[in-house]
């Protein structure tokens, strides 16, 4: 080799041990930096006129199999976690069997009020505990209403804040689409935009199922499981929902979760939080609805005093049962005005009826004990509940609270399920991609022993010359 190509070759090797240099100390200063990706600087032979080892490129190890896993993991996580969290805050209101909170506790603290007013009915005192347990009974129900109603709320303003944030994130999708267009192959450029892609990936990857494709002008393209198109090249189709049905779009195709003849989304918040939407909350809206008409359409029934048009003790908002307007009634439902103690107060009407035209035989407690009777037989609850029609009146209550209970339960363990699935594949990923400290320091000794080796070229070339020409 003559001596220029030994310059030549050292000069090389010294711009390369300076890249890898580089490289390798990105490395270990972004060890910590979540999402970040391991870079690797290719090495390969310069070939003939330009001598030594040059870098080819500088990539990214993305390991594209874990990565998707890891998304798909990361979704199943979300959309348990949307259930879980969107039901905690209801339920932990409404209680369970065996509190003293839970509306199977205020009906059974009712009935058992009933049950001494049948051996007391004489008793004023025995009269307005009744009343009072009555009417506990039914601001309990109205409260676990409104509550549930609250929920919903939280659950329509969680959905259009997922909504925003894919929309956000798609675009931000199609305007690196485009730049990288412009990019040079392996450029720090280019890296940091598919480095910006993948983190964008991973987010939307939260709120809905994606497939992700990338064309050999590297721009990516997103779809739904179920093959809806998110985003192609620098086109988005905007995702949009519609608070009243419940609907969500992208551009023109609807991909709502839980909506028959439509291939919606399969995993992710946007699917926990419209199954709250669409499946969850309306049932347990339901439940609670059939309990106040239970309980309304029992004491018309049961109350010989009361003629046609004539509310009972439990009311819709002080008017008598309407069966074609049962949507909210839980909501509505009120102790009759006459017995309450924010009322008439006149207690007695709980022994002789609502509509008795003067108080009867106070030791008479045959109306009472018809009110007991009628709390055994069955509440018949509508289909939609998931709750059988033959369960009674009296043990209605704590079957919908149970049931109530144990959605949250199971939401709870699908979550922690999930999510320890979604950390092992996510483990698997950093390990792949991520960054070992170990494994960079070695690989900067090795740096050092060769930009030393090339130094050490550079001077020996050096000195040869200095001698040549002093010989001249």
């Amino acid at each position: 080799m003559s001596l220029s190509g030994a310059l030549n070759t050292a000069a090389t090797g010294l711009s390369t041990t300076q890249t890898l240099s580089r490289v390798t100390a990105g490395n270990v200063s972004n060890a910590l930096t979540d999402g970040y990706v391991r870079r690797e600087a290719v090495v390969i032979s310069g070939g003939v006129g330009q001598g030594g080892a040059i870098i080819s490129e500088v990539r990214r190890e993305v390991n594209s199999s874990l990565a998707r896993m890891s998304r798909t993991e990361s979704g199943k996580a979300t959309r348990y976690q949307a259930v879980h969290e969107g039901l905690r805050g209801y339920t932990a209101y409404l209680g369970q069997p065996g509190d003293g909170t839970s509306p199977a506790d205020k009906f059974a603290t009712f009935q058992s009020s009933l049950t001494t007013l049948v051996n007391l009915p004489s008793s004023v005192g025995a009269q307005s505990s009744a009343v009072l347990a009555a009417d506990d009974l039914a601001r309990n129900i109205r409260e676990a209403a409104n509550q549930l109603t609250t929920t919903q709320a939280e659950v329509d303003m969680e959905i259009r804040y997922a909504v925003t944030d894919v929309n956000q994130a798609l675009y931000r999708l199609a305007e690196l689409n485009v730049q990288q267009k412009g990019y040079e192959v392996g450029s720090a450029e280019a890296i940091a935009t598919a480095e910006e892609s993948d983190k964008l990936l991973d987010q939307i990857a939260t709120y809905t199922d994606i497939r992700v494709s990338v064309s050999s002008s590297r721009s990516i393209s997103v779809y739904t499981v179920s093959g809806a198109a998110l985003l192609e090249g620098d086109q988005v189709q905007d995702l949009a929902y519609n608070q009243g049905t419940g609907t969500i779009t992208a551009g023109a195709q609807d991909i709502t979760p839980f909506k028959d003849g439509v291939r919606g989304l399969r995993d992710g918040a946007l699917v926990g939080l419209t199954e709250l939407k669409r499946e969850i909350v309306p049932r347990f809206q339901l439940q609670l609805d059939e309990f106040a008409r239970g309980l309304i359409e029992t004491f018309e029934g049961a109350d010989a005093s009361l003629g046609p048009g004539q509310a009972g003790l439990f009311t819709d908002g002080g008017a008598p049962l309407d069966l074609l307007n049962t949507t909210g009634l839980s909501s509505r439902i009120a102790v009759n005005e006459r017995v309450s103690l924010n009322g008439d107060a006149e207690v007695w009407r709980i022994r002789d009826g609502m509509e008795a035209a003067a108080p009867g035989d106070a030791a008479d407690s045959t109306q009472v004990e018809t009110f007991l009777s009628a709390l055994s037989q069955p509440l018949n609850a509508a289909g939609g509940t998931g709750i059988p029609a033959s369960v009674t009146v009296s043990d209605y209550a704590a079957e919908f609270v149970t049931s109530q209970a144990t959605e949250q339960a199971r939401a709870e363990a699908n979550y922690f399920s999930a999510s320890s699935s979604a950390e092992v594949v996510q483990s698997a990923r950093r390990n792949a991609e991520g960054v070992n400290i170990d494994d960079e320091m070695q690989k900067l000794l090795l740096i050092e022993q060769s930009f030393t080796a090339n130094s050490r070229v550079l001077t020996t070339v050096s000195e040869m010359i200095d001698t040549l020409l002093a010989s001249v």
